[in-house]
């Protein structure tokens, strides 16, 4: 893989980003995969639109994404691509701004080049040699937004440098279905933490990866499609991520499912380590939805 295949594989998902956004401002449709699971036209063409350029341009590569059946091809291929072309539907359909497309590069088990994006509001995370973060403006196709792309993957994020302390309370991110359930209701979750709620847990390791927050904890079961891309954004040197019932990430599996995470910058997470065991949150864990 060179450098100039990432920033083919951008120009792709600027296009489907501005098919997304087109789409999240029309009366679309919606249907139910079942078990309160809703696909809209979104889903499915941006799954069709990015596995025909990535098949067409890596034919050695394999694919998983949520919205396409999977097969076991993939699991003896180098270099597979896992892909949630909308993570968040349920937010895309409430049209709140909290999903993101995330698309992942696996080598081997490991998650080494992603891309988050958000078209409702234009930020976009993704990596070449670092990981950076840009703002962009609709319509995302256009030359403009690729060069500040190409800019911006030359430099580095000051606000992940480890100088710099966690504050009191680390800005903590959960899922709002997770909140609204109660998991979050100990009481030195509010004491310890500045806590919020958000959906897409694709967009949360986007924020994440450029120091917006400084810690994401979830208790629930994760996809290899909702993580895989902003788990590649999350270097090892600024950074912590591990499932909780589970010894670490390895993608590309038959069984696509972890459970629970725990990911933030390395200070947030020694400090979560201090106030709780992480064995004794992970007795908290669900195993399923």
């Amino acid at each position: 893989m060179e450098e100039k295949d990432f920033q083919e594989v951008w120009r792709w998902v600027l296009s489907v980003g501005d098919s997304i956004l087109s789409i999240y401002k029309s009366d679309f449709q919606i249907r139910d995969k079942g078990g309160n699971d809703p696909v809209t036209e979104a889903d499915l063409f941006a799954s069709e639109f990015l596995f025909e350029r990535i098949s067409s341009r890596f034919p050695n590569h394999g694919f998983l994404s949520e919205e396409k059946t999977d097969t076991n091809r993939r699991l003896d291929k180098e270099w597979v691509w896992i892909l949630d072309p909308i993570d968040g539907t349920r937010e895309f359909v409430k049209k709140n701004d909290q999903f993101a497309l995330s698309l992942g590069l696996v080598r081997n088990g490991e998650a080494v080049w992603g891309v988050v994006f958000n078209p409702a509001t234009g930020e976009f995370f993704s990596k070449i040699r670092n990981t950076f973060f840009a703002k962009l403006q609709p319509p995302f196709s256009t030359e403009e937004n690729f060069r500040t792309l190409v800019v911006e993957s030359g430099s580095v994020l000051h606000q992940l440098e480890e100088s710099k302390p966690v504050p009191n309370k680390p800005v903590l991110l959960v899922s709002l279905s997770e909140m609204k359930e109660g998991l979050f209701s100990d009481s030195f979750w509010q004491e310890d933490f500045e806590i919020r709620s958000m959906g897409s847990i694709a967009y949360k390791l986007g924020l994440l990866s450029a120091g917006f927050i400084d810690l994401i904890v979830s208790l629930k079961p994760k996809n290899e499609w909702d993580i895989c891309g902003g788990i590649a954004l999350l270097d090892e040197e600024n950074f912590t991520s591990f499932p909780l019932k589970d010894k670490g990430y390895l993608f590309n599996q038959s069984n696509t499912l972890s459970y629970g995470l725990v990911a933030g910058k390395k200070t947030a997470v020694q400090y979560l380590e201090s106030k709780i065991d992480i064995h004794q949150l992970s007795l908290k864990v669900k195993e399923r939805w």
